[in-house]
């Protein structure tokens, strides 16, 4: 599931999360309800994911009925190496606080929280490093743009020489 897919079709998937095997019209039916899009747009988002390998088609008596390829599970999985993969991990701690500013949980999920964090408390390194290219970070814990390679060889031989 390499290809991407935009915010309209994710909100398609979550209809077939929850009810997989649904009906284009079932499928128009529960997203009519919370937006303002026509039956051909969502049968053409419908189209878009089946060419995406995102949901299969197959015919039920006289109807097609849509089945998710890729589950709820994986998706959330994706979604979060993907936005940890924009970040410096040096940051990827306050990405969680973030999360847990803005999100809403039950105290079923708070629990379950603060266990994995009890969990991961006993091998948690002291700190983290940072693995950026020089240039896309503002950690501080290194990286410097280089001008070119002999700057690099100055500052590496100990030649005193500043770079700017």
């Amino acid at each position: 599931m390499e290809q991407t897919i935009s915010a309209a079709e994710w909100q398609v998937m979550r209809v077939l999360w929850a009810h997989p095997g649904a009906t284009s019209q079932e499928i128009i039916q529960a997203l009519q309800e919370g937006f303002d899009w026509q039956a051909t747009t969502i049968k053409t988002l419908l189209g878009r994911l089946r060419k995406k390998n995102y949901l299969r088609m197959a015919k039920e008596t006289s109807k097609y009925h849509y089945y998710p390829l890729i589950s709820e599970e994986e998706h959330l999985q994706g979604q979060v190496e993907l936005l940890l993969a924009t970040i410096c991990s040096t940051k990827q701690g306050r990405l969680v606080e973030k999360l847990l500013d803005t999100g809403i949980f039950s105290q079923k999920s708070l629990e379950n929280l603060a266990s994995k964090i009890s969990q991961l408390q006993r091998t948690a390194p002291e700190q983290i490093a940072c693995r950026c290219l020089a240039g896309q970070c503002t950690c501080g814990h290194h990286h410097t743009l280089r001008k070119s390679t002999s700057d690099l060889v100055d500052l590496m031989s100990g030649s005193g020489k500043e770079l700017d």
